[in-house]
């Protein structure tokens, strides 16, 4: 028996909403060697984890401790940047009950232009930059404070080249 009209219509209608938040198990990165988009105000660091997140997104919300903690510590050379998704910084200062953690250089994503830049068509997603130059990209939520990936991000940032 078929849906009626209306309801494919109106299922049909949702998809893009459904994938605005993926929480499906994803790849454990995927390999880039391109360009970074520039980011204003990105602390100096050699390698930069960029983050797009948003509070109302469940898969963000269960990484967000694991992403404190790198941010907190992160490996020699990283520092951590999320660009949330959020329409105001008071939805933001609520999940955290008070201001995000400093270490985590929060920013909102006005009008998805960062996002854009690089691509981001759900979340979260995360791109690794080293020197400049994309290195990797984790789609899906991320134990960011395991052991096996901090080994990933160290290694990444150590066997990456600047671009040509």
């Amino acid at each position: 028996m078929r849906p009626p009209v209306a309801l494919s219509m109106l299922l049909l209608g949702l998809s893009p909403l459904a994938w605005a938040c993926k929480s499906e198990p994803p790849p454990a990165y995927v390999r880039l060697h391109e360009a970074a988009p520039a980011l204003a105000d990105v602390p100096p660091s050699r390698a930069v984890l960029v983050v797009f997140w948003a509070t109302w997104c469940p898969p963000c919300r269960q990484e967000t401790p694991q992403l404190v903690a790198l941010a907190k510590a992160p490996p020699e050379d990283l520092q951590v940047v999320v660009f949330s998704h959020d329409e105001t910084p008071q939805a933001v200062e609520s999940f955290f009950e008070g201001p995000p953690p400093t270490t985590l250089h929060l920013r909102l994503d006005t009008g998805k232009q960062a996002g854009s830049a690089f691509g981001v068509e759900q979340l979260p997603v995360s791109v690794l930059v080293v020197d400049g130059g994309q290195v990797a990209r984790f789609s899906g939520p991320r134990d960011w404070n395991a052991r096996a990936m901090r080994r990933l991000l160290e290694r990444l940032i150590r066997e990456s080249h600047p671009l040509d």
